[in-house]
């Protein structure tokens, strides 16, 4: 495995079988995960970890957790999201032309 910093590749050996996701900050401050990666990050365990790369445009730090279902305490927040469907906006909206 390679990992990019400042343009000179770093190998960084690995012993198992990974699944990372990365996540980049341009400076310090929250990470978030969908609820598919949460799921994801709880059904493999040991063997998923999350790479978060912070302060990546002056001074690039890579932190690497293992297991963070099991190792991280995230706050949990839900995003609510309404389905309008093309019938609904198209025959009830006013069509302006332009």
């Amino acid at each position: 495995m390679l990992l990019r910093t400042s343009w000179i590749f770093k190998p960084i050996p690995i012993e198992s079988e990974r699944y990372i996701e990365v996540k980049a900050r341009a400076h310090l401050g929250d990470v978030e995960l969908t609820y598919n990666e949460w799921i994801a990050a709880r059904r493999l365990g040991d063997k998923y970890w999350l790479y978060i790369v912070a302060n990546v445009r002056e001074n690039p730090t890579l932190y690497v957790i293992q297991n963070p279902a099991e190792n991280l305490k995230p706050v949990e927040h839900r995003e609510i999201k309404y389905l309008i469907p093309i019938e609904e906006w198209k025959n009830k909206g006013e069509k302006v032309e332009f």
